[in-house]
């Protein structure tokens, strides 16, 4: 929410009304009670602190300085009401910011102001006395870091003009603060009131002929109104150079030894008896989340944070910096006379679900009562810098300051709810030291607020890049098993929010090198679906040592118990294929020069893959799983055996996993080409499997209903990873064909039954009003169909133009004749004289060929003449085979009535008229011309 933000001296600011509303409110559920808070709170205090929130000073101006402005030319000094008048002229009405808009309301600023390009300063010391003033500033704020100011506007304040009570916004980076140098010109009024932490510094510029005054940029401050004559200033960005090195005065050992022992005694408690978990200490300035660091801290805060520093070093502790955020939600108290005239607006924004954030017109109504307060840690940093939490939920009893946020302006917004009222959200945030013990860590970075979407990832990620250090501490792979343990339960629910893949990979390396055994067995054994497969070869790699089995079956059994439970899981059938191809390729899969599997661990997992189908098997199987399933035959020396004991019955088992069933034949088809199962035994399980999905797979079962809360409409739904796509259904074809004998035809065996259901289907999609043209029916029919015309009916043959055919397979010269014969395109029959064994010879030849040709011996020849004469053409074979399977897949459409078909199948059922065209046209052909009508000279 946009928070109203007025320009300031210096450019955009904050602004801060007369809310009485704009504080938190008393609520609060801190600990009073605990010394150790109270203790810690002081002894942070007692340091002594130098330097002030803001200072002003009388200076000197040069008598070289001059200035000129656009259009009115040199001003003389002081400044006179005539040439006053004249830049009044160059000017413009100082905006100032509300939300994110720049506006001008000369009721909350009045002020004119002049752009750096308007205008020129000269003087061959003004650079050199600027760079004077800034050292004066470092100085009296305490700063020990060279500082810079950067030219911003030139300010003119006549009779009246003021600016209400505001902070400065940080323009250019580094930015902590604003430099004021008043020119001279004579005036009365014009008083800047400076207010921080309960301190008040007020700035007459009036006083003195000319003077400037410096403060951080966080600090509340008013311009009263000009009384009479100009305030003329030019106003100053102030920065520190980051680039420069930061030094600090050592605090004596005096001064830490009560901060010593008080968090000394405070981890010397167990931990379940620190009343406090972790400390935070709210910074006396303020930040945002782009400066919330070290180098950006201001005054007392550096010094109390660097006092701090000293003295927890060697401490079992760690710091952070954040900003720490308290949400108050509330009803809002229309009895307050200046909301009476805002009721109908809330009557009317209750029909919206938007929220504003100031739809009063700058009136912030206070709280009638508030129902729910939170605090949050946002922005956690370590001290480097580094991003370490987005978010963490705090209880209110970790901060050590009760007041912390008193006086603290908030950022607001409202949501109207009709007769329930208007709720409105206060936030109020402050910087803040967060002092947490090392074994503390874990619990507070597992902080998180109870979205179902919310992950320690950015955590996990910032204590592993920790861990991955040389030398890391111990107290640092504590934390991170802790943080994994905590997370661990909604991981293993929503593993998808680990969105970095690389994570858990490089914790279980971590965990190995520190022997935090059993952590990585939970490890493997929860997540073993999301961790990468090569981190399974690397754990191969791990556990088998060269030249010493003991040691590789000794690290072999430090990740045995978490692979077993992952193996022993009723899911993730293709995720635990991972795991074993990769932590144990099947000995034919090993390169020649990689070391094999020992004994005692190719036998563990022969025994692991057996035991998942133990009982009742896995629970559900998709297509993915298919491949897994067969592939894991190839670890044992008898894979048919292996597929026909533990897999057929899988296979059988499930009907209601059409897509699994399918890619289970199409893999076992492939394993058989590939030479990986034995061709005979290997084609029999495939036949027996084919056999067993053609009579037990029920297609109609594809469709079920599913109700629609509002609808209450039936939707067709396919099955979650067991859909059967156009690929499938050509592999199931394809794989039909090649084991069809003839006297077992599975292809003609599955079309007859495909067709027969297809029908009974759409008969009874069309009595429930189920319309034939959904998605779900097409894509699965139009793949049944393609698969059917494709593969069982294929592209019809070309029509005979040859006589020729295919040689004989013998070389012999009576046989090479015959053969010169059979190719020949055009000759019908020929004469071979010859005695009777090599009559004998040649005719055994071409009956064992199956050559399409008959076969006489004549005998008035001497000697006799074997007579070969060409009876059928290859391509007249195959045409006419064709024909047959086309009038079968016809006669099985045509069970399934046409208009319901034509839903169906759509663009595919151009096909089958075509079919039914070409049919047609070649029997009204074969039956010859009709009664009295004349044939031709060829007839």
């Amino acid at each position: 929410m946009a928070t109203d933000r007025p320009a300031t001296e210096s450019g955009f600011g904050e602004d801060n009304g007369e809310d009485k509303q704009s504080v938190a409110s008393d609520s609060s559920t801190m600990t009073p009670n605990d010394p150790f808070k109270v203790d810690l709170l002081k002894a942070i205090k007692d340091f002594k602190i130098v330097g002030k929130f803001a200072f002003d000073e009388e200076i000197e101006i040069s008598e070289d300085f001059n200035i000129s402005v656009q259009g009115v030319g040199d001003i003389k000094l002081p400044l006179k009401k005539a040439q006053a008048m004249k830049i009044i002229t160059q000017a413009r009405q100082a905006p100032f910011g509300r939300g994110s808009d720049t506006i001008v309301d000369t009721s909350v600023r009045k002020t004119w102001e002049l752009d750096p390009e308007q205008f020129t300063i000269g003087g061959d010391e003004w650079s050199d006395y600027l760079q004077e003033l800034c050292e004066l500033v470092a100085q009296k704020m305490g700063i020990n870091t060279p500082v810079h100011a950067e030219l911003y506007k030139m300010l003119l304040y006549e009779k009246g003009a003021m600016f209400k009570s505001h902070t400065d916004t940080e323009k250019i980076p580094d930015m902590f603060g604003t430099l004021v140098i008043s020119l001279p010109s004579n005036h009365k009024g014009g008083e800047v009131v400076l207010k921080h932490c309960g301190e008040e510094i007020v700035y007459e510029s009036s006083k003195s002929r000319s003077s400037c005054a410096a403060w951080y940029s966080d600090v509340y401050h008013e311009v009263l109104p000009v009384k009479s004559g100009y305030r003329w200033v030019l106003t100053f960005n102030l920065a520190i150079d980051q680039s420069s090195p930061q030094t600090f005065d050592t605090v004596s050992e005096t001064e830490l030894q009560p901060l010593r022992k008080c968090v000394g005694d405070w981890i010397m408690q167990e931990q379940k008896d620190r009343k406090t978990p972790y400390a935070c200490h709210v910074l006396d300035h303020e930040y945002t989340q782009a400066n919330i660091s070290q180098k950006s801290l201001k005054g007392p805060d550096m010094t109390r944070f660097m006092a701090l520093q000293q003295a927890l070093e060697g401490c079992p502790v760690t710091m952070y910096l954040a900003l720490l955020e308290r949400e108050e939600i509330g009803t809002v108290d229309f009895a307050e006379p200046e909301m009476q005239a805002f009721y109908p607006l809330t009557l009317a924004l209750s029909r919206t679900i938007d929220t504003y954030p100031d739809p009063f017109n700058g009136y912030h109504p206070p709280f009638y009562s508030v129902y729910e307060t939170v605090c949050r840690l946002k922005d956690l940093k370590d001290l480097h810098g580094e991003a370490v939490a987005d978010e963490l939920v705090i209880t209110e009893n970790c901060i050590l300051d009760p007041s912390a946020f008193k006086g603290v302006k908030s950022e607001k917004a409202y949501e109207f709810t009709g007769n329930a009222g208007t709720t409105a959200t206060h936030w109020y945030r402050r910087g803040t030291i967060v002092i947490v013990p090392h074994d503390s860590v874990a619990g507070l970075l597992s902080q998180l607020d109870g979205h179902s979407d919310s992950c320690p990832e950015m955590q996990i990620k910032y204590v592993v890049h920790l861990c991955s250090q040389p030398d890391v501490q111990d107290h640092l792979i504590n934390t991170m098993v802790e943080l994994l343990e905590n997370a661990m339960p909604k991981l293993e629910i929503y593993p998808d929010l680990m969105k970095d893949n690389s994570i858990l990979p490089k914790v279980v390396r971590i965990a190995l090198e520190h022997e935090r055994y059993h952590f990585v067995e939970d490890i493997l054994a929860k997540f073993y679906k999301i961790l990468p497969s090569d981190l399974f070869t690397w754990l191969r790699q791990w556990v088998i040592e060269p030249d010493d089995d003991d040691k590789t079956l000794d690290n072999f059994n430090k990740l045995k118990k978490g692979l077993s439970l992952a193996m022993a899981s009723k899911d993730g059938l293709a995720h635990k294929r991972k795991v074993v191809s990769h932590f144990v390729p099947p000995p034919s899969d090993l390169p020649i020069n990689a070391l094999p599997t020992p004994g005692p661990i190719l036998e563990w997992t022969r025994q692991t893959l057996q035991n998942m189908f133990d009982g009742d098997g896995p629970t559900e199987v998709t297509a993915d799983d298919a491949s897994p399933v067969v592939n894991f035959s190839s670890y044992f020396e008898h894979p048919v055996a292996f597929l026909k004991e533990l897999v057929l019955p899988l296979f059988q088992k499930w009907p209601l996993a059409p897509g699994f069933r399918f890619m289970t034949l199409a893999r076992v088809m492939a394993l058989i080409d590939e030479g990986k199962l034995p061709r005979q035994e290997g084609m029999d399980l495939y036949r027996t499997m084919a056999g067993s999905l053609i009579e037990s797979q029920d297609f109609s079962l594809l469709r079920y209903p599913t109700v629609h809360e509002q609808s209450k409409k039936r939707e067709l739904l396919s099955w979650p990873g067991n859909a059967v796509t156009h690929n499938d259904m050509s592999d199931f074809f394809s794989g039909l064909l090649k084991a069809s004998t003839n006297s077992n035809n599975f292809a003609a065996q599955f079309m007859s039954k495909i067709t027969k259901q297809l029908n009974r289907l759409s008969e009874a999609s069309f009595q429930e009003s189920i319309p034939l043209s959904t998605p779900t029916y097409k894509k699965f029919f139009s793949a049944v169909t393609r698969g059917i015309l494709d593969n069982y009916l294929g592209p019809e043959p070309r029509k005979p133009w040859t006589w020729a055919l295919a040689g004989v397979p013998c070389d012999c010269s009576d046989c090479e004749r015959v053969s010169a014969f059979l190719r020949h395109h055009t000759k019908m029959s020929e004469e071979y004289p010859m005695n009777k064994p090599r009559r004998n010879h040649v005719q055994q030849v071409l009956e064992k060929a199956g050559v399409g040709c008959s076969i006489r011996t004549r005998r008035d020849t001497s000697p006799y003449s074997l007579v070969v004469t060409k009876t059928s053409r290859p391509q007249e074979v195959k045409l006419e085979a064709w024909k047959k399977r086309r009038a079968q897949v016809l006669e099985e459409f045509d069970q399934i009535q046409p208009h319901h078909l034509k839903n169906l199948l759509g663009k595919e059922y151009k096909t089958i008229e075509q079919l039914r065209a070409g049919q047609k046209d070649q029997e009204t052909l074969s039956q010859g011309p009709q009664t009295g009508e004349k044939r031709g000279v060829d007839e």
